[in-house]
C-alpha cells in the first residue's frame, strides 16, 4: 500500500486528491497549517501533520515514512508579492530539502501552473519544449518553485505538472463564472480578440498526478530540459467566449450574453479590485496580476506528452465535466 503526503490538502484540488488516494487504499498524511481549520478532512481516514512550508522541522516530520509527496500547497493570488515568492518559490525549495534529507527520498510530484511557462499566441498549443516566459508575478513565483525543486533532481525523484485553469466541485474561484451566468446571463470576456484556453477538471488532474507518480519521467538538473515536466489538460480547447456559452448552457442559460470588455476597462477594474484588496488585506479574484495574464494572449496547452508517457485520458468530455460541476454547485446550494 502506497504511503502519501499531500500538501495543500484543504484546498479544492487537495480534497479531490485525498479522496481518490483513500479510495485506492493509500495511507494518507496531510500537511496542514491549523488543525482547527482542517475540519473538512475529518471525514477522511487521514493523518494530520501540523506544519508550514516555511518550517523545516515540520516538513521533515511530514515527509517521514512516505513513498510519494504530492505538493499542491501554494498561493494563486496575494496582496503581497513577497508572499507569493515565499510560499510558491521558497516553500517548494524547503519541501525538496526535507525530501532530500531522507535516507531514501520519496517521489515528489509538484503541481505548478501553465502560468509558470507563459501564454501562447493564436491557436498554438504550448508544449513542454517551448521557451519559458511567465508574464505575471504569480507565474514567476511558480517558475521559481520549479527551478528550486530542479536543483535537487539528483537527490529527489521529481516530476512537475503544469495544469491550466482547474475547475470542479469545491472550487470557489470558477464558481463566480457559473454565478454570473446563472443569475445575470452574462459572461464577461476580457479583450476584443479571440484567444484559446485549456482547462481541466480536478478529478482528471488528480488522475494525471497519480499516473506521473507511478509512471512519469523525472526532472534532470538542467532547467532547460523538458524531462519530468508535463502539461495536464482536457482535450477540448476553446475561446473564452465559447467556454462561457458552454457554462451558460449547463446552468440553464442557453443564450448567455457575451460582453467583450476592452482591456483598458479590465485594467481599470483590476486596479480598483487591487486597491480594495490591499485595504481589506484580502486578495480579490480580479487583480492587476490576473489582468497581466488576460492581456498576454491565450492559455492553451497540449497533454500529448502526458498521454504518451502515462496513458492519461480525461474520464469525461469538457461539457460533461462542466455539467457535473454545475449540478454539484446546485445540489450543494452554492448556486
Amino acid at each position: 500500500m502506497k504511503r502519501a503526503l499531500v500538501t495543500g490538502a484543504t484546498g479544492f484540488i487537495g480534497h479531490h486528491l485525498v479522496q481518490r488516494l483513500i479510495a485506492q487504499g493509500a495511507d494518507v498524511k496531510c500537511l496542514v497549517r491549523s488543525l482547527t481549520r482542517s475540519a473538512d478532512l475529518s471525514q477522511f481516514d487521514v493523518t494530520l501533520v501540523q506544519g508550514d512550508l516555511a518550517d523545516g522541522p515540520s516538513l521533515a516530520e511530514a515527509v517521514k515514512d512516505v513513498d510519494v509527496v504530492y505538493h499542491l500547497a501554494g498561493l494563486t493570488k496575494s496582496v503581497s508579492d513577497l508572499d507569493l515568492m515565499q510560499v510558491n518559490g521558497d516553500g517548494a525549495r524547503n519541501l525538496a530539502i526535507a525530501c532530500a534529507q531522507r535516507t531514501c527520498p520519496p517521489t515528489l510530484v509538484v503541481v505548478s501552473s501553465l502560468a509558470a511557462a507563459g501564454p501562447t499566441l493564436g491557436s498554438d498549443l504550448r508544449v513542454e519544449t517551448d521557451a519559458i516566459h511567465p508574464v505575471s508575478k504569480y507565474g514567476r513565483s511558480k517558475r521559481a518553485g520549479e527551478l528550486a525543486v530542479i536543483e535537487f533532481a539528483d537527490q529527489v525523484p521529481t516530476t512537475i505538472v503544469r495544469p491550466p485553469i482547474v475547475f470542479g466541485e469545491y472550487d470557489r474561484d470558477v464558481l463566480h463564472w457559473f454565478k454570473m451566468l446563472q443569475q445575470l446571463g452574462i459572461h464577461l470576456t476580457p479583450g476584443l480578440r479571440n484567444y484559446y484556453y485549456s482547462v481541466i477538471h480536478a478529478d482528471d488532474l488528480v488522475s494525471a498526478l497519480i499516473l506521473v507518480a507511478e509512471n512519469g519521467s523525472r526532472v534532470t538538473g538542467a532547467a532547460e530540459d523538458d524531462a519530468g515536466i508535463y502539461y495536464a489538460a482536457c482535450d477540448e480547447v476553446m475561446t473564452y467566449s465559447d467556454l462561457g456559452r458552454l457554462i451558460g448552457d449547463c446552468v440553464g442559460r442557453t443564450r448567455p450574453r457575451v460582453i467583450r470588455a476592452p482591456m483598458f476597462m479590465i485594467w481599470g477594474l483590476a486596479l480598483g479590485c487591487d486597491l480594495w484588496g490591499r485595504i481589506r488585506r484580502h486578495p480579490m479574484i480580479l487583480n492587476l496580476d490576473k489582468a497581466r495574464e488576460a492581456a498576454a494572449g491565450g492559455w492553451a496547452c497540449s497533454a500529448a506528452k502526458l498521454r504518451r508517457d502515462t496513458g492519461f485520458v480525461p474520464a469525461m468530455s469538457l461539457e460533461e465535466r462542466l455539467r457535473q460541476t454545475a449540478d454539484w454547485y446546485l445540489r450543494e446550494n452554492w448556486l
